[in-house]
């Protein structure tokens, strides 16, 4: 059956996301016990078997009887059932038996992927790779119409937060899969921290409820608001216990906007309002950065690290590995894995053939491993941070460039000790101009961004968090910089016209405690743009 095209309005969605055990359900249970005047059909997604959300929600009399319980089980919303999601979206709007819906996301659910189904993208993606006729059809419907957001619209994004241990999911180092367990999460998500996934559900949300306040001291509440408002400082906070909630504060509220919700973070909007201020292509000594006076009443500042020198990397790995859990993410060929477990095997039959070397010095090499491979503990480096200038950044997110790194750029992520560092994709200034956006403004935007030989290459990186001093962190970042005689040397290698040349020279110049990255891609010579 095709789909009306004649539906008056879409159908509004709310979105509950928030950790396991946060109080989303509760949350949910008391929304439908409370008057709203809507049928209201509601989406669960339990990463268990047995879907314990849903039995508490039908277990419940509520206020009306029209809800309907959609479960879905064994998957993630934003991994493996969007494609499910769509599908129920769709049918549920086509019968036209209800005029809202509720989507409850497991808690290790990241909401912008969720709000992506809405997309006249992902509607077209489903359609190439829907299985039968009838799926097809009814999704080529939705294309053409522009997407599922015709039909249902996404109202307003609700992230719980447990009050009692977000301080405590703020500065972790455990991965998902220490938390959760590794058969919740999907193959790209295997090295996502507890961290990462607070933030992005804070910094995606139009409505943040901080339960359980009652648990927890009024002056670490007060930490706990500011943290979020550093965070997101557009969202409504409301602190509660037992996530009670005023439905007008969660239901048709018309607070979310895609644009709004992904341009609304702090750091973003730090980098914003810095840009503002001072310009593109400045002299970077006059750099003022000062906070906005809204955030003064927070105790919130921040500040924009910029710089036209690369870092050396063995000294910027030496100042961060000490004061943060540092991950990258690291591909490797198969091959290249293979022939290091044959050359390993070698040189174990070798040790085993050979009779001059004993057992004391076996023991000595054994007893050089342990030494470096002596780590710091989770404490001492949540210690280490606290003391350094990075003491009270709460979120930093950037781009930074690596001396030995020319045509890729770094991209720079921190939330609480856990710093994420990894390759971005190629400077404009190694991109051949046709792989550039067609859009004038935005070709506008990134020539202002050009400066000198080395044309877009630079260090930008927004920090954010409570009274943090931002000479003392330039200080730091500073020193990491190549000085005046090593960025002599640079220029002289970094001046030729073959990229890869450049680059490969310039790894033997530094040493660089960074894994190495891929290239996206390997341009043969540097192009004039």
């Amino acid at each position: 059956m095709p789909v009306k095209e004649t539906l008056s309005k879409p159908i509004p969605v709310t979105l509950l996301s928030g950790f396991l055990g946060s109080g989303k359900t509760t949350l949910l249970e008391n929304i439908l016990k409370q008057e709203h005047g809507f049928r209201i059909a509601v989406i669960i997604n339990d990463i268990s078997s047995l879907n314990i959300d849903a039995e508490l929600i039908t277990g419940h009399k509520v206020v009306t009887t029209k809800e309907k319980v959609i479960q879905f089980q064994n998957g993630c919303i934003c991994c493996t059932l969007r494609g499910d999601l769509l599908e129920e979206l769709i049918t549920i709007a086509k019968n036209d038996e209800f005029d809202y819906i509720i989507i409850e996301s497991t808690g290790i659910g990241e909401p912008m992927q969720v709000a992506e189904t809405f997309s006249q993208e992902f509607s077209a993606l489903m359609a190439e790779t829907a299985e039968n006729d009838e799926d097809i059809n009814l999704l080529k419907d939705i294309v053409r119409m522009g997407g599922l957001n015709k039909l249902a619209r996404l109202d307003t994004c609700v992230t719980v937060v447990d009050a009692v241990n977000f301080s405590d999911d703020i500065e972790t180092t455990d991965y998902l899969a220490d938390r959760w367990g590794s058969k919740n999460n999907s193959m790209n998500e295997e090295d996502r921290t507890v961290t990462d996934l607070l933030v992005d559900q804070i910094e995606f949300a139009d409505v943040i409820v901080i339960n359980k306040a009652s648990g927890i001291s009024k002056r670490l509440l007060k930490k706990v608001k500011k943290i979020i408002k550093t965070l997101n400082p557009v969202a409504r906070i409301i602190t509660t216990d037992y996530s009670k909630v005023s439905n007008s504060q969660v239901l048709d509220t018309k607070l979310f906007n895609f644009a709004k919700a992904i341009t609304s973070s702090g750091w973003l909007r730090s980098l914003d309002e810095s840009n503002a201020r001072v310009g593109y292509g400045d002299d970077l000594s006059k750099e003022r950065i000062t906070p906005k006076p809204e955030t003064e009443e927070y105790g919130i500042n921040n500040f924009v690290y910029r710089a036209r020198k690369p870092f050396h990397p063995k000294r910027l790995y030496d100042m961060l590995c000490d004061k943060f859990q540092i991950i990258e993410r690291v591909s490797m060929p198969e091959q290249e894995g293979r022939e290091e477990d044959d050359v390993d095997e070698e040189e174990e039959d070798d040790n085993d053939d050979n009779p001059e070397k004993g057992e004391e010095d076996i023991e000595e090499d054994e007893g050089e491993e342990d030494e470096e491979d002596e780590e710091l503990t989770k404490e001492e480096m949540l210690e280490n941070k606290k003391k350094s200038p990075f003491g009270t950044v709460v979120r930093s997110k950037g781009f930074f460039w690596l001396a030995t790194r020319y045509i890729l750029r770094g991209e720079w992520s921190s939330a609480g000790s856990m710093l994420t560092l990894n390759a971005g994709p190629p400077w404009f200034g190694a991109t051949a101009k046709e792989f550039w956006p067609e859009d004038k403004e935005t070709v506008e935007s990134i020539r202002k961004d050009f400066q000198g030989v080395h044309e877009d290459r630079r260090q930008e990186i927004v920090l954010i968090g409570f009274k943090i001093k931002p000479s003392k962190l330039q200080k730091m970042l500073d020193s990491c910089l190549l000085t005046d005689k090593e960025f002599k040397e640079y220029n002289k290698v970094a001046t030729k016209r073959d990229l890869v040349l450049i680059e490969k020279n310039l790894a033997g110049m530094y040493e660089d405690g960074f894994e190495d990255w891929d290239f996206i891609q390997e341009p043969e010579e540097h192009t004039d743009n």
